[in-house]
């Protein structure tokens, strides 16, 4: 192929620009760049892109579709040979820039199933894929009929969201109607509209028994011209916030019985949705009667990259891109390491951050640290309706128990302190 032409899709969530440049440029040195600018500028990243000396184009998209538009039209002046992007929220562009220009990728179609929770559950219930129960709930009129059907306590959730947004134990039927008017009141990063919602089956994700982890896990895996290649399972540390995540383990501690049935049924949900290349991250509940998906998507999982160079040097950022070029992956990752990713969950209600250690200074105390990352600082509100989390961090460690050893104590340092309510004298508004 020479010299390929790589399109990197970005403007919000999923790998960082920076490092997914680092990854795509040992592929091929010309890197174009659209960068949709409805949610924050781009010049920080053009910023990166330059100082990279790549050739190719960065250019600025004020939306989705204009996003397709600019590849269209960057094609015409040097042809591409794959679109990547790490972001669920660029997924739909994506597929309809692979699709329009012949480019290698997975259909529109299955891209929209990927992106809606109603679609899939109707997908996997006709092709025999086990998942919960549930009902599609559109508007209030629906809601007695889903309770009576599913039953309650359920768990209700957007057909489209991220990140557990919105994502409720309803116990009673008062909960259901607070929790469907709430959500449908609550702004969202999608660019596009899904005016469904779901009820399913409560699983008992919380712990799996005494094992110390979740009972759902999810499987790592890369699309190349059809063929899945399942690279990883990772954990879930317990859910003790609702379902706030609260941390990934990888590898998976799980023995290869219980993967291979992950896998197998993780194979089927991808089948079923039609997706063919590219990155998929599904997330599997650990049920007494088998394993049942929760959700496929149609992107790696977003710390998944960093935690696979941390546990095993394998570049997943690159072989997506790999896969984007109609590339097959150059191999497994070999794991040597565990990486742990760890998320602090903001807990119900309205606080403002009283103190936290800087992370200059835990970064210095923690050389397994691989960063940290808090979402607010010193005197702002906080509360879930933006974000689930105070802060994210990462370590690498020999194995599991190193691992869970440090990322305590890690969590002491950064010492969060939180005081309630929003008009709590500890400093300055900054949001």
């Amino acid at each position: 192929m020479g010299s390929p032409h790589l399109l990197l899709l970005a403007g919000i969530g999923g790998h960082a620009p920076d490092e997914a440049l680092d990854s795509l440029s040992t592929l091929t040195g010309t890197v174009s760049v659209v960068y949709v600018t409805a949610w924050r500028s781009g010049e920080q990243v053009r910023a990166d892109w330059e100082r990279r000396g790549l050739r190719g184009e960065f250019l600025d998209a004020d939306d989705l579709d204009a996003a397709v538009e600019a590849a269209a039209a960057l094609h015409g002046r040097l042809p591409l040979h794959g679109v990547v992007t790490y972001s669920e929220l660029l997924l739909r562009p994506q597929a309809e820039i692979a699709a329009r220009l012949g480019l290698p990728g997975n259909p529109p179609e299955a891209v929209a199933v990927a992106q809606s929770k109603a679609r899939q559950r109707l997908v996997f219930a006709e092709h025999g894929v086990p998942s919960p129960q549930f009902e599609v709930i559109t508007s209030e009129r629906d809601l007695a009929a889903a309770a009576a059907r599913v039953g309650l306590p359920g768990v209700f959730k957007p057909s489209l969201g991220a990140g557990s947004q919105s994502v409720r134990l309803v116990s009673t039927y008062t909960e259901l109607i607070h929790a469907f008017t709430a959500a449908r009141a609550e702004e969202t990063a999608f660019l596009q509209l899904d005016e469904a919602y779901l009820l399913e089956q409560r699983m008992a994700l919380e712990t799996d028994g005494d094992s110390g982890y979740a009972a759902y896990c999810s499987v790592e895996s890369l699309l190349a011209d059809g063929t899945a290649h399942h690279l990883a399972v990772s954990d879930r540390l317990p859910l003790e916030h609702g379902y706030a995540e609260e941390g990934v383990v990888l590898p998976s501690r799980l023995d290869e019985a219980v993967q291979a049935a992950v896998v197998d049924v993780a194979e089927r949900a991808i089948r079923a949705i039609g997706l063919v290349s590219g990155a998929v991250h599904t997330e599997i509940a650990l049920t007494a009667d088998g394993p049942r998906v929760i959700e496929v998507n149609a992107r790696a999982g977003g710390p998944l990259p960093t935690m696979f160079k941390v546990a095993a040097g394998y570049d997943y950022a690159a072989e997506i891109g790999r896969s984007a070029l109609g590339l097959q992956p150059s191999g497994p990752p070999e794991f040597t390491r565990v990486a742990l990713l760890r998320f602090l969950p903001i807990p119900a209600g309205n606080w403002r951050v009283a103190a936290q250690t800087p992370v200059e200074e835990v970064l210095r105390a923690f050389p397994e640290l691989v960063y940290v990352s808090p979402r607010f600082t010193p005197g702002q509100r906080v509360s879930r309706q933006r974000t689930l989390h105070l802060a994210s961090f990462m370590v690498g460690a020999p194995d599991r128990a190193a691992a869970r050893a440090v990322t305590r104590q890690v969590e002491q340092a950064l010492d969060i302190r939180l005081v309630p309510g929003f008009d709590a004298t500890t400093g300055a508004d900054r949001d």
